[in-house]
């Protein structure tokens, strides 16, 4: 038994990893391999190429890197279609896997892809490529199925892996002992993204914002988690060059402890809010693109949603505060992130909606995507 799968950024590997040890269960002597990173590789995965090398992210980001990331993807369809896998799964990463999928399914190789691509948000021409490339579309959102209901699309609700592994987590009594913190000390955590340039991009407006919250709380302490020494490095280089001191500590940490241990957090939008969420912690989200990418997308009118951060779409409506581009300012975050550090009521308002939404995703789903692909594999999947 082979299995390919691609994932193309730190999310896509977390659920890559959950997929692969069900996958476990059902075929123990299976090959899997294809793109992947370290969590995919620390349940048995071969990786062919790094994943960082699909890590980007923006109309003109991609468009920089896109000779590179043809060469790759020409170069891993030659192989697979050499190879014949059972099954490939492409997660998240559309621009790479959706193509990718087309071409294996019309050789006769089955497909599966994880994680909708966002066409209910932005660039909804894109379902065309779904029909006729896939033998499943395995969605995370409830409201994804309902959206490909009326269409050709094989699409799955399995619910969230996320809100499976933080909904039955086991909570430290002392979050914040492991981080020398006490019950008293005002804790804001930032998360600026896990990509390069969304780190470029976000990191100085963070660190200013949380400069100016210092001057409400002089005790501020300020945690930054990064999934990566490349990451930090990045992070670091964007601190030391603005010239401001902060009490702040970066780790190469899983998020989730940081998390417990904040009174709030400055996030980029993106899979990190849906954590933030589901370990019921107050956020303020903000997300920089380029400046080109920008312009782009408001020229043509490509966003087609009223919010980018998951809770405001899971909820659709505003349940978090978020401030995109030139929004997305120092002082605006500050205003937004002290009353939500000196837990006013708004914080409980908040928290209240966080919980009625995890109860929505938590479906056991790396057993449901498990199902789906066990049978698209044996040819049994009721459509």
């Amino acid at each position: 038994m082979k299995i390919a799968i691609v994932a193309g950024e730190h999310s896509g590997d977390v659920l890559g990893a959950g997929l692969i040890v069900s996958l476990k269960t059902r075929y123990p002597d299976a090959k899997f391999y294809g793109i992947g990173g370290p969590k995919m590789l620390a349940v048995g995965f071969e990786s062919l190429y790094p994943m960082h090398r699909l890590s980007v992210f923006g109309l003109f980001e991609v468009l920089k890197h896109l000779p590179g990331l043809l060469r790759l993807r020409s170069s891993l369809t030659d192989t697979l279609l050499q190879d014949k896998p059972d099954v490939f799964i492409g997660i998240d990463a559309p621009d790479f896997n959706l193509k990718l999928e087309r071409t294996l399914h019309q050789q006769g190789v089955k497909t599966v892809h994880y994680v909708s691509p966002t066409v209910w948000a932005w660039r909804p021409k894109r379902i065309k490529k779904l029909i006729g490339s896939l033998d499943a579309l395995l969605c995370i959102f409830p409201f994804e199925k309902t959206y490909f209901k009326d269409t050709q699309v094989p699409a799955f609700y399995i619910g969230h892996p996320l809100a499976d592994k933080l909904g039955n987590m086991k909570r430290p009594k002392k979050p914040r002992e492991q981080f020398g913190l006490s019950e008293e000390d005002t804790v804001l955590t930032l998360m600026p993204g896990s990509r390069l340039g969304e780190i470029g991009r976000h990191a100085p407006v963070f660190l200013e914002a949380a400069k100016q919250c210092e001057k409400q709380y002089s005790d501020l302490k300020v945690l930054v988690p990064m999934p990566d020494e490349r990451t930090k490095k990045a992070f670091m280089d964007c601190y030391h060059q603005l010239g401001i001191s902060l009490n702040i500590s970066v780790s190469v940490i899983g998020a989730d402890s940081i998390i417990l241990a904040s009174d709030a957090i400055l996030v980029a939008s993106g899979t990190a809010t849906l954590e933030i969420m589901l370990l019921n912690k107050p956020m303020v989200v903000a997300y920089k693109v380029s400046a080109l990418t920008a312009w782009v997308m408001r020229t043509f009118s490509l966003l087609k949603v009223p919010f980018v951060s998951m809770p405001n779409l899971i909820a659709n409506k505003k349940v978090v505060p978020e401030f995109l581009q030139e929004d997305a300012e120092p002082s605006k975050l500050n205003q937004e992130l002290i009353p939500l550090l000196s837990n006013s009521d708004s914080v409980g308002e908040m928290l209240s909606q966080f919980a009625d939404m995890k109860d929505q995703l938590m479906c056991n789903a790396d057993e449901q995507a498990a199902n789906v692909v066990f049978n698209v594999i044996e040819g049994t999947l009721d459509k």
